[in-house]
């Protein structure tokens, strides 16, 4: 009897130890108010994934202090089922993750550039989803340093917006000087063209 209860006081403690981060998380978080679902918008560039975020007003904490925003990316094929996504930073167990978070700038709106370099887009479109996280990120030990945890509030994935790769192609600019040329010899030949044929007209 006395080691069954010897045994649970060492589970008890053991599971106290273990969940006290988690605690001190949460009530941190409950200093916070969650973060709004992003308002952004996205285009391909080159090859890379431009999007642009409307940045949210951050609420003080703390004898007067500011949280900082970050954002995080999701995006797929748009014929892929859910499961395929990619992640940027490369999702770990949220709020960890392998990289760090994409914080907000100091203006209006964040842009952030994606790779999409050896990332395959059958379809030619891409389903892009962003989401708002308030708090702190700090790195770890893990993996060599490259996980970073975080601690605040994470809020929830915006709608999907679909990019398609067509709808964002580069159009060609052409200088001055080559469509003046190019006008000049459309005239050029036209006026060869035409002659001959009221010289063979006259003929007849």
């Amino acid at each position: 009897m006395k080691r069954s209860t010897f045994l649970f006081v060492l589970l008890f403690i053991a599971v106290l130890t273990l969940s006290s981060p988690a605690i001190v998380g949460s009530a941190f978080a409950q200093s916070l108010p969650r973060p709004s679902v992003p308002v952004f918008t996205a285009k391909v560039v080159d090859n890379t994934l431009e999007v642009t975020i409307k940045n949210q007003p951050l609420t003080p904490y703390e004898k007067g202090t500011y949280p900082s925003l970050y954002y995080m990316f999701k995006y797929k094929d748009h014929n892929e089922r859910v499961g395929f996504e990619y992640y940027d930073p490369v999702y770990f167990v949220l709020p960890s993750t392998y990289g760090g978070y994409y914080k907000a700038s100091d203006s209006d709106f964040t842009v952030v550039s994606l790779s999409l370099e050896g990332r395959q887009f059958p379809s030619e479109q891409i389903d892009v989803q962003v989401i708002a996280l308030v708090g702190n990120q700090y790195p770890t030990d893990l993996q060599g340093g490259s996980v970073y945890g975080f601690e605040g509030v994470v809020g929830n994935w915006s709608d999907i917006q679909t990019v398609t790769f067509e709808e964002n192609a580069d159009i060609p600019e052409f200088p001055s000087w080559t469509i003046l040329v190019a006008g000049l010899s459309v005239v050029l030949i036209l006026s060869i063209i035409f002659p001959q044929r009221i010289k063979k007209k006259r003929k007849r």
